[in-house]
């Protein structure tokens, strides 16, 4: 447990299986009506460190004979390591559940969880299969989900959320009020909170300190990521970011910077692949090897969903167009004579 703020504390949860299930950053806006933001694993082991770390920022509280009284928790968006230990923290605190709309009707139970991050091979991942082998793969990428987000995120779903607010609202916390609203790209429900008179800003997954977002099919999209990074860039005050995943940035404006510089960076890269391809047209598989000659064959599973995106980024702008034949999908640079 760590006081990143005046008041504003952030229990780190630990993270297993590498990139798979990261640390998590969950947030306690303590006060008199104080929110926790963001609700981590749903592991009993996980909710049990999380309880054991607040009942330590409440000592701190009581010792210092300030009021101590948690209100609401809410999600920036729901991703499994974001709101798996909702129903498991409201039920050991006795708190309210805040969810926005879309994401209410993304995890209200399993059918509509699922659903979300259904796949088509060819609309979302630039590939071509049989019919036959597609739906193999999807029979076992939905069993395979359904056991990996129980057993490694202890997800559980809310079908009863308290309150249900908009994407872009005001929220008074501790007396305070905070904007909510939208930022997708990362996800389709994927909101921000920020104080303006503090400079306070909790991102989610959107700003990171020293890593990238995560982007990929179904629900990122490059173009609205970069519109939401627009967006905070232009926030007045701005002085402060907390993260879902690892340590505050003090450094918002120049870390906005480098995150915008770097997705710029990733568009030339791939445009200049196709360009320097344009006899024979590439394959998103082939490109994903001209940027990674080096790598394993989980990277580059990993790497498809930027990159795919990118893709699909460029022709939208009319600098790319694909022609398919019957085992990949080519792609090839608008040439304007």
């Amino acid at each position: 447990m760590r006081e990143v703020y005046s008041n504003i504390f952030l229990i780190k949860e630990k993270g297993s299986f590498g990139a798979i299930k990261p640390p998590e950053n969950i947030y306690v806006l303590a006060g008199s009506d104080g929110i926790i933001y963001d609700a981590g694993y749903g592991t009993k082991r996980a909710v049990k460190h999380f309880i054991n770390e607040l009942k330590e920022i409440e000592r701190h509280f009581k010792i210092n004979n300030k009021e101590f009284k948690l209100t609401r928790i809410l999600v920036s968006h729901c991703h499994p390591d974001h709101f798996s230990g909702l129903n498991r923290i409201r039920k050991a605190l006795g708190i309210k559940i805040t969810l926005t709309k879309k994401s209410a009707e993304m995890i209200k139970d399993k059918e509509s969880f699922i659903k979300t991050f259904e796949t088509d091979a060819y609309k979302d991942y630039l590939r071509i299969r049989k019919k036959t082998s597609l739906k193999i793969v999807n029979f076992l990428r939905n069993i395979g989900s359904k056991i990996f987000y129980q057993r490694i995120f202890g997800v559980s779903y809310i079908d009863d959320p308290e309150e249900i607010i908009e994407e872009n609202t005001e929220f008074s916390i501790n007396g305070e009020i905070w904007k909510i609203f939208p930022t997708p790209g990362h996800a389709i429900d994927h909101i921000s909170l920020y104080n303006e008179e503090k400079g306070i800003l909790f991102s989610g997954d959107n700003i990171l300190r020293s890593i990238t977002t995560w982007l990929g099919p179904p629900n990122c999209d490059v173009a609205e990521y970069i519109k939401s990074i627009k967006t905070i860039q232009k926030l007045p005050n701005l002085k402060l970011i907390l993260a879902a995943h690892g340590s505050p940035i003090e450094n918002p404006n120049e870390r906005i910077t480098e995150i915008l510089s770097h997705r710029k960076a990733r568009e030339k890269q791939v445009l200049d692949i196709i360009y320097n391809n344009s006899e024979n047209g590439i394959s998103p598989k082939e490109i994903i090897r001209a940027i990674y000659p080096e790598n394993s064959r989980f990277l580059h599973q990993v790497a498809r969903g930027w990159v795919v995106l990118t893709i699909k980024l460029l022709e939208s702008k009319d600098l790319i167009y694909r022609k398919d034949n019957k085992k990949k999908i080519l792609f090839f640079p608008v040439i304007n004579n």
